[in-house]
């Protein structure tokens, strides 16, 4: 009797929204199940040329057989060949007014020459590099190797201009420092502060960009510099995301609502919202994703989930890399390691270390 009274149930009209519709889906980085085919062990037991010939397969150290003398411009680069003078394996250039030597690591962005108490041997510079790329701290490789302790951004585009396609891109500003100083006036105290901005394409972390913002100064008890200003997000968004078919996500912030052409904005609330129900106040919980219709100028629908959870997941990767950074404004330290954790993220699901050779390679030949 009760299962004759019991009601049908109501039909399922749910419907799953993926909130990464293109490229590859955020998965957990197990980095203890990596293999990078090298070690600190087999580059100091290597002798230089195989050392040498190892760095340039890897493409951390250029070839320079074939390609112009750097020096005069004018000869070409012979082959790496044992100088006995020199005690050394070296280049020549064939040029009759040059002749002149040039070692396998001259002009190189990282590995450095010197003397006396200074010099540092190539396998052990190519050790720290090793290990700096492998996420070493800075202040704990020169312990490691016992060695002293003072031994790019690339061009991203985001959606498909040529294409029907539109991509998601999340935008999102974060603080990451602070430091009081004296106002210009010379009254009293004033709080600057380290902002910056991040753009990334879902399902491809190799478009991650970063721009340093200049936020205005407040005053010592501000909780923040508030949130990103118009004419910052103008210079950011206007030559990176004009008429290049993208679905922007982002916060709740004014500045985000500017009008590009070819972008459709869709924003989230990250804060509870006080209102007012049948003459009492309720507290609205935030609503950190959110299903959006959008109509396109082809008078197409697109159903899209919005937030910035990517995004927000890079900044707790960046706060890792600067646990122990001083956060003054302006800091050099601080900047280089954020530039290290973008340099991470970019790579972090393949070879850092091959990665590392393909950067410095494009660097070679810039």
């Amino acid at each position: 009797m009760r299962a004759v009274l019991k009601k049908p149930s109501k039909k399922n009209t749910f419907t799953s929204v993926p909130y990464v519709r293109h490229g590859n889906v955020s998965e957990k980085f197990r980095a203890h199940n990596q293999r990078w085919g090298r070690s600190i062990h087999s580059f100091m037991t290597m002798s230089y040329l195989d050392l040498v010939k190892t760095l340039q397969k890897d493409k951390i150290l250029p070839d320079w057989q074939g390609w112009t003398c750097p020096r005069c411009g004018e000869g070409t680069i012979g082959k790496l060949k044992f100088v006995k003078s020199r005690e050394s394996w070296m280049y020549q250039c064939s040029g009759k007014r040059c002749k002149k030597y040039l070692q396998v690591d001259d002009f190189h962005p990282i590995f450095f020459r010197g003397n006396g108490n200074s010099v540092t041997p190539l396998k052990a510079q190519a050790a720290i590099l090793y290990a700096a790329v492998a996420g070493v701290p800075i202040n704990s490789a020169h312990l490691i190797m016992d060695v002293d302790h003072k031994p790019v951004e690339k061009s991203i585009t985001y959606g498909r201009p040529n294409d029907s396609t539109w991509v998601d891109v999340e935008a999102d500003e974060v603080d990451l420092g602070k430091g009081l100083e004296d106002a210009t006036d010379g009254q009293g105290k004033v709080v600057r502060w380290e902002q910056w901005c991040g753009l990334v394409e879902r399902g491809r972390p190799a478009s991650l960009r970063l721009f340093r913002l200049n936020p205005p100064v407040t005053k010592p008890r501000a909780p923040g510099p508030g949130p990103i200003r118009k004419y910052d997000w103008r210079a950011i968004g206007t030559p990176l995301l004009s008429d290049r078919h993208v679905v922007l996500h982002t916060d709740g912030a004014r500045a985000y609502k500017l009008k590009l052409p070819g972008v459709c904005h869709c924003n989230v609330v990250h804060k509870k919202k006080r209102t007012i129900v049948n003459k009492k106040v309720v507290w609205v919980k935030p609503h950190y994703t959110k299903v959006y219709n959008l109509k396109l100028p082809n008078k197409k629908t697109l159903k899209v989930k919005s937030g910035t959870q990517i995004i927000d997941r890079f900044w707790g990767h960046v706060r890792t890399h600067i646990k122990h950074t001083s956060r003054a404004p302006g800091n050099l330290i601080l900047r280089r390691k954020i530039r290290a954790a973008q340099f991470t993220y970019w790579f972090r699901t393949k070879n850092a270390w091959t990665s590392a050779g393909v950067m410095l390679e494009a660097l070679f030949n810039y």
